[in-house]
């Protein structure tokens, strides 16, 4: 009987360690809400990078300990995200983009990454006014995500979890 409760106290222990290492260590969910429900000054930024037709999704969630939004659209058939602080400040936006639309230096860098690989996605990400391209690399039945800014310099590499390109 005293053996059973440790192995519960255990689990439970266990359990509750998981879950605030996931909250902390991860991401937590974004809250999905209507275009009705953001504050004034983000839908002014918004109106600047698409129109209410062009958005597909909205979500509030949060950044680095701040509470954004973040747009999900499609302008001229290409899919975009874009991330605004309730102040109306734009955080970044990420941009799927063809290889070649990466400067010459960045795609060396990158093709140089996926040698005896597959590109399988690239984007090109502005956060903070600073632009890095990003490429999903599949090579030996692994992905990773390479990060490389526009004069070529590889800034950051990470594996890439089933399901997230």
């Amino acid at each position: 009987m005293k053996l059973n409760r440790i192995i519960v106290s255990l689990g439970v222990i266990a359990l509750a360690a998981g879950c605030a290492t996931e909250r902390e260590g991860g991401k937590e969910a974004d809250e999905p809400v209507s275009l009705s429900q953001v504050p004034p000054a983000v839908k002014e930024t918004i109106k600047a990078y698409a129109t209410e037709a062009e958005i597909k999704k909205v979500e509030k969630g949060d950044v680095d300990g701040k509470i954004a939004y973040e747009f999900v659209i499609t302008k001229s058939g290409k899919d975009s995200e874009v991330t605004i602080y309730p102040d109306g400040k734009l955080l970044g936006t990420e941009e799927i983009v063809p290889l070649s639309e990466v400067p010459d230096a960045a795609r060396k860098t990158i093709n140089d990454q996926a040698a005896g690989g597959k590109i399988v996605s690239t984007e090109k990400v502005v956060e903070h006014g600073k632009t890095v391209y990003e490429a999903v690399i599949e090579k030996g039945g692994k992905k990773v995500e390479v990060s490389v800014v526009p004069d070529g310099k590889l800034v950051g590499t990470k594996a890439v979890k089933e399901g997230k390109e």
